[in-house]
């Protein structure tokens, strides 16, 4: 329940900090999030409790905001290819599990990630400082 709590915190804290100019960003914009998971569905229960957190902090899916899955089926090998097509779509954050080397694709979009895990060199135990826009959540 504490790493829910943290991840949406910082998903939050992330679509609602004025990081982009006024012309880049319109009034009626609807944050897109980009979810990179080795899941084989995005009706996982896992996903269910963020779209629940979502919805306590007034993001409704489909409504105010856009959740854009990329599920990897097990198969860790699609993790550079799926966030590269978050990229191209852009989103304005990406959350990710399991996928070291997601920085590489990722560009300049801000990361949130649940794992514990170091994603700029692919896997390595975490730092206590995130690096390039990455979030995690600390015991």
């Amino acid at each position: 329940m504490r790493r829910r709590s943290v991840v949406i915190a910082g998903l939050a804290a992330l679509l609602l900090a004025p990081e982009r100019s006024t012309a880049q960003q319109t009034q009626s914009k609807i944050p897109r999030v980009g979810i990179l998971s080795v899941a084989d569905s995005e009706r996982e229960p896992k996903f269910d409790a963020f779209r629940e957190g979502l919805r306590d902090l007034g993001y409704v899916e489909g409504r105010n905001i856009i959740l854009e899955f990329r599920l990897a089926h097990g198969d860790l090998s699609l993790g550079p290819q799926l966030a590269a097509e978050l990229v191209a779509l852009p989103v304005d954050v990406i959350v990710t599990e399991g996928f070291g080397g997601t920085v590489a694709a990722s560009g300049r979009i801000p990361i949130v990630s649940p794992v514990l895990m170091d994603l700029c060199s692919g896997g390595s135990p975490p730092v206590s400082r995130g690096r390039a826009g990455i979030s995690r959540a600390l015991p």
